[in-house]
């Protein structure tokens, strides 16, 4: 009777929610109507309303028709295979998956392309989304796309090949595909020779030298009639012609950041009819001709990091140089030279820019904010002054910014501020205030903001960061306690009558003058010695040089790493470090085109304060980096261990431990790089080891 139940039960689950369960090597999400599945060897029966599925390392071998037969069941939508140790794909295996809109081939490295090509041949589906990426293939085969199965394609993605060249015959007749992306290949050249219907194209991270012009060499129409984002970053673009662009009419942004660009010629883009936004960052830009950014329909525009010397009017003119962007509303000049001593050439520079409601100066060298510059942008609402040498600034500077709301003053070197520091206009406006990581004074003269920033007022902006990044760093002992524990009284603080300070000032003046001169009268034979052993003092300390701060360098740090480990690099180790303030040299950034690697690091060596060495495994393999290592050794005796910063970004293998790295190793502390939990930790340590002042050097030197 019991088992009868049972079966009863079993055939009511059935019929309301199907009989199939996930298998135990899939991760099935009812939400989403997906599965994951890791580790399998074949294809397992999934619950019906699964429509996406994920299989990634896995050990499929052979991919048929019939290996696929559990799929046909489920209408899927959406097929993800990477890293599923495919050898062979049957010219059947997609033809029963009616209903794929979405199908991505990734991580196979064994799978020949042409395989890929005939099974596609044989799906009915009609695909919107494709991609095939990091499969290691050189090329597409001829009439790749055009099946059936891709007449309503929207995207197609081919990143992470090895496609030196690509064919636009292949993607002429996809009239619906809006995405082509070919990022991370070997493509040299641009070159569009038919007409092909895309919104956006992105071929970053290649080698490009050279683009076509876009247009069709018999008429002179554009190929590429409504293309709105070109994508060129990380390639190899040395200049750029006024013709370039000029069979774009629908491009709206374009984006040209860690190319090799040192000069930008004049009406560049203005042949872009529909341009709003340009990206022009990590270039090496020596020259801007006084036309370069003419664009009646620009919006914004991001020329940061490239070490630009604006300070130098023989390479732009200030002048011009925004007086033909009218509609300008966005501007980032992040870590370029500005010139912070001589204010007529920024009031030129930004005279123009009646529009502009957001300005980036961060990292630009600035040691004081200018005055009247700012009031000549009546729209500004969002100004960045982070990480300059900025101390104080004038009274008025603020005045008159009637539509400012977020003001970053971060990581300067402000002591004080008080009542008069910001109008009182200003701080019922702003929404958000930003003055964390400065220098901050802890004296009766702080009294007011630390008062004002513990006002819980609704009408005040927030204060980003606070209180934890609010610290005191003198007097000595108030050094690093938050200024939300600092708490001066009027009693404490009680005004000290000015004339006293006077007095006591002019008397200990004239008791010091009198003393001086008494002495020099009387013990002039022996101030005549002290010069003289002084001397001799230092003619015998003659070559050493005492490296205890890192204002004499122009870089912090020196950063050698291995190529395969750039992307972490630049990506989260650069850009973590250099928004805490920090600036380092890297040899894909910063290196002098034309100059050998030899004299490139010798050269740069010179600028850095310390060496920080990025290990990996692929690092232990490279003799380049082994070569390099030894190369800066040299740099360590002279100066001691604390030179060195190594950072264990991955496992070494015992196979790959070489002498001299497991000598450095052992002789040198290092950090480990973990993700997740404690990266803070990391983090925090990686910036207080670059800050460490260095000591003595060896006495072997």
């Amino acid at each position: 009777m019991a088992n009868k139940k049972t079966y009863v039960l079993l055939v009511f689950i059935c019929i309301f929610y199907g009989c199939s369960s996930c298998d135990p090597k899939c991760r099935c999400k009812p939400s989403k109507r997906s599965a994951t599945c890791v580790e399998l060897t074949y294809i397992p029966r999934f619950p019906e309303y699964v429509k996406s599925i994920y299989f990634t390392n896995n050990k499929f071998d052979i991919i048929n028709g019939e290996f696929m037969t559990n799929l046909t069941k489920n209408n899927i939508t959406s097929l993800i295979l990477t890293s599923n140790a495919i050898r062979i794909l049957d010219e059947d295996a997609f033809s029963g998956l009616k209903v794929l809109k979405s199908l991505i081939i990734s991580g196979e490295k064994a799978l020949n392309i042409s395989d890929v090509k005939k099974a596609l041949s044989k799906l009915t589906a009609s695909l919107e989304y494709i991609g095939l990426m990091e499969n290691g293939w050189a090329n597409i085969p001829t009439g790749m796309f055009d099946e059936k199965a891709f007449k309503d394609i929207r995207e197609i993605h081919l990143s992470k090949n090895k496609l030196q060249e690509f064919s636009f015959a292949e993607v002429a007749n996809l009239m619906n595909l809006h995405r082509l992306e070919l990022t991370r290949n070997k493509l040299i050249t641009l070159d569009v020779t038919h007409s092909v219907n895309l919104k956006d194209m992105i071929v970053d991270g290649n080698d490009i030298v050279r683009l076509s012009s876009f247009c069709n060499s018999i008429d002179g129409t554009s190929l590429l009639q409504k293309l709105q984002l070109l994508s060129i970053n990380d390639n190899a673009l040395s200049e750029l012609t006024p013709t370039m662009f000029k069979c774009l009419p629908s491009l709206k942004t374009l984006q040209l950041n860690g190319n090799r660009l040192t000069v930008l010629l004049n009406n560049t883009f203005s042949s872009i009819p529909q341009l709003t936004e340009l990206h022009i960052q990590y270039n090496k830009l020596k020259k801007i001709e006084r036309n370069a950014f003419q664009s009646l329909s620009l919006q914004r525009l991001n020329v940061g990091h490239n070490g630009f010397h604006f300070d130098d009017d023989r390479r732009f003119n200030p002048n011009n140089i925004f007086k033909n962007v009218p509609k300008l509303i966005q501007l980032d000049l992040t870590d370029n030279f500005l010139p912070s001593e001589n204010e007529p050439v920024l009031r030129q520079m930004f005279r123009h820019l009646q529009n502009l409601t957001s300005l980036n100066l961060a990292s630009t060298y600035l040691q004081k904010i200018p005055t009247n510059v700012f009031h000549l942008m009546p729209s500004l609402q969002r100004l960045i002054l982070q990480g300059n040498y900025l101390r104080d600034w004038k009274i008025g500077t603020f005045e008159n910014m009637t539509h400012l709301q977020y003001l970053n003053l971060q990581g300067n070197y402000i002591q004080l501020i008080n009542s008069s520091s910001f109008p009182n206009e200003l701080l019922m406006r702003l929404k958000t205030l930003d003055l964390s990581n400065n220098h901050f004074s802890c004296t009766c003269d702080l009294m007011w903001f630390c008062n004002w920033s513990r006002n819980e007022n609704k009408n005040r902006p927030i204060l980003v960061n606070y209180p934890y990044r609010y610290k005191c760093i003198s007097p000595e002992n108030m050094h690093g306690k938050f200024l939300l524990r600092y708490n001066p009284t009027n009693d404490i603080c009680t005004p000290w009558n000015q004339l006293y300070t006077t007095a006591i000032i002019l008397s200990s003046f004239g008791f010091i003058i009198i003393t001086l001169i008494v002495m020099a009268y009387r013990c002039h034979a022996n101030i005549r010695n002290y010069f003289y052993l002084f001397r001799i003092h230092r003619l015998k300390r003659r070559g050493y040089i005492r490296l205890n701060s890192s204002d004499d360098y122009e870089y912090h740090a020196f950063v050698v790493y291995c190529d395969a480990d750039r992307e972490w690099v630049h990506n989260i180790f650069l850009r973590k470090l250099e928004d805490d303030g920090l600036k380092l040299c890297v040899h894909h950034r910063d290196f002098d085109i034309g100059a050998s690697i030899t004299e490139n690091i010798d050269t740069y060596l010179q600028k850095c304060w310390k060496i920080i060495v990025i290990m990996s495994n692929d690092f232990a393999k490279s003799e380049w980096c082994q070569w390099e290592v030894d190369f800066l050794q040299e740099r360590r005796r002279q100066q001691g261990k604390d030179v060195f910063l190594l950072i264990m970004l991955k496992t070494i293998n015992s196979n790959h431990m070489t002498c001299p790295v497991k000598t450095l190793i052992k002789t040198t502390p290092y950090l480990t790089y973990k993700g997740g939990v404690g990266e803070d930790l990391f983090w925090k340590a990686v910036i207080e080891s670059i800050q460490k002042p260095l000591g003595d050097p060896p006495v072997a030197m």
